[in-house]
């Protein structure tokens, strides 16, 4: 896949790529200019040669090169279908993307921060996941290669202050007080992180505007859900899992929610699919109905 992309932007010749591969790199971080593979290297990885992903660095600057696309992807075989017609881009491609992992929405998220108006709605377990891949584009306003006029984030989160059907103890299904705690310690840790970057970047002056908010509902959290900038949309649900969990001095078998180990499908008006552009109206149409009726202030 990645020669098709290579080839889209014409970027195939080596000397053209090893250009572009440092002016990506200046942007992910100044200390990877001039680490651009070898020729011999390149070659391997345009023709599959490869065993497993090249090193971490690389990743994230291939990834910078084409935002919208993993490591991963990149590295997968071409398989004729990719769909990204003349003026729209590798961004608009779907057929490689429709279901990612939802460590891989990075690129996404940094693609949604180029518009001059960001927002972001999460519905999700603890925002643990959003909080690991929004911190880098938040990074990128502070030392200003990213240029958002106002960036918004609201976060629906399950309240872990009171009894919960999810996640529970394994031998009877009962809720965990002791387990709630240490979500509500975890929720906290990532979601207010969130909060205090977006609102640092407001009180300095580097945005215009900055709201970030949480707010609480008492629903199961079987599935999580990101929209971006109304364009596009990302639905996965959780997978149950048996852990034994640390508390209290000791240890219980819990069913948890596995947030990084879920997939998320993606829809994207760019896409042009009728389907997509319906499940993203859809989406909003329900984070704005519990936003607005049985959500309340995230108890601190």
């Amino acid at each position: 896949m990645l020669k098709v992309l290579l080839r889209e932007k014409h970027w195939q010749n080596y000397a053209t790529f090893c250009a572009q591969y440092d002016k990506a790199a200046q942007r992910v971080d100044p200390g990877l200019t001039g680490r651009y593979p070898s020729r011999a290297q390149l070659h391997r990885w345009v023709n599959g040669e490869v065993r497993s992903l090249p090193y971490a660095d690389h990743c994230r600057v291939l990834e910078e090169m084409f935002p919208g696309w993993t490591a991963e992807q990149m590295f997968q075989p071409a398989n004729g279908q990719h769909p990204a017609a003349p003026g729209i881009g590798a961004f608009a491609a779907t057929a490689l993307m429709s279901a990612i992992p939802s460590t891989g929405l990075r690129p996404f998220i940094e693609q949604a921060f180029t518009a001059e108006h960001v927002a972001i709605d999460f519905a999700g377990f603890s925002g643990e996941t959003l909080h690991g891949v929004i911190q880098e584009p938040l990074d990128r306003i502070r030392a200003g290669d990213l240029k958002p006029a106002s960036v918004t984030v609201r976060m629906l989160l399950p309240d872990t202050t009171k009894p919960m059907v999810l996640p529970c103890r394994v031998e009877d299904l009962a809720d965990d007080p002791d387990f709630r705690a240490r979500s509500h310690r975890l929720t906290s840790r990532h979601a207010y992180a969130i909060l205090e970057s977006v609102h640092e970047l407001a009180r300095k002056g580097i945005i215009e505007q900055g709201r970030a908010q949480i707010r609480a509902h008492q629903l199961p959290p079987v599935f999580k859900m990101y929209i971006l900038n109304g364009q596009e949309a990302f639905f996965g649900l959780y997978p149950i899992a048996k852990h034994n969990i640390p508390i209290s001095g000791g240890t219980r078998d819990m069913y948890d929610l596995m947030g990084k180990d879920a997939m998320v499908f993606r829809y994207s008006q760019a896409s042009g699919e009728t389907a997509d552009a319906q499940f993203i109206e859809q989406a909003q149409a329900w984070f704005d109905s519990i936003w607005d009726t049985i959500s309340y202030e995230y108890p601190a």
